[in-house]
């Protein structure tokens, strides 16, 4: 099974470590694996935590400000993965996530995308669809602002369109 691809491109938490955010992931209540370039809503930090907060799917009404894209190092400890698209992150795994900033911008490969369905052109407005996969014909998310093709991946990228807020942080 081949998993989403993700390049933080522009994504403010590469320099600024107040907008990474350390999360676990859930599904109904129990952790669960997680794809990078999945989209979640943090809930506030786990039990006893400082630093790992719980983090669930996020979905086309969720506030982006509560949310941050998935994107953990791809560190590979089965010696039979060797390319980007076999990472995932497991079960339990603590994961790395960026806080979702106006006008940043990340790159996902067609996985990231619900079905597989990538936009077919620069211009395209995304949002948030099932399982926090991004929408190719949502809105609410950003725009796709080119389709770049490096190795043997085809990036999305996406650049943030956040509607104004009164947090000084947007």
């Amino acid at each position: 099974m081949a998993y989403t691809v993700i390049r933080t491109d522009l994504m403010s938490g590469t320099v600024q470590p107040a907008d990474l955010v350390s999360l676990r992931f859930y599904d109904s209540d129990e952790v669960a694996a997680v794809e990078n370039g999945t989209i979640v809503k943090l809930s506030g930090y786990e039990d006893g935590e400082r630093e790992v907060m719980k983090a669930v799917a996020a979905s086309s009404t969720d506030d982006l400000s509560e949310c941050a894209i998935v994107a953990s190092p791809e560190v590979m400890y089965d010696d039979g993965a060797h390319n980007l698209n076999e990472f995932t992150n497991e079960a339990g795994d603590i994961a790395r996530g960026y806080l979702l900033r106006n006008r940043n911008m990340f790159s996902v490969t067609k996985e990231g995308f619900v079905g597989g369905t990538a936009p077919s052109a620069v211009g395209t407005a995304v949002g948030i669809g099932t399982g926090g996969k991004i929408n190719a014909s949502g809105t609410g998310l950003g725009t796709c602002v080119a389709i770049e093709n490096h190795g043997a991946y085809t990036y999305y990228t996406i650049m943030i369109n956040k509607p104004k807020s009164t947090d000084s942080g947007d």
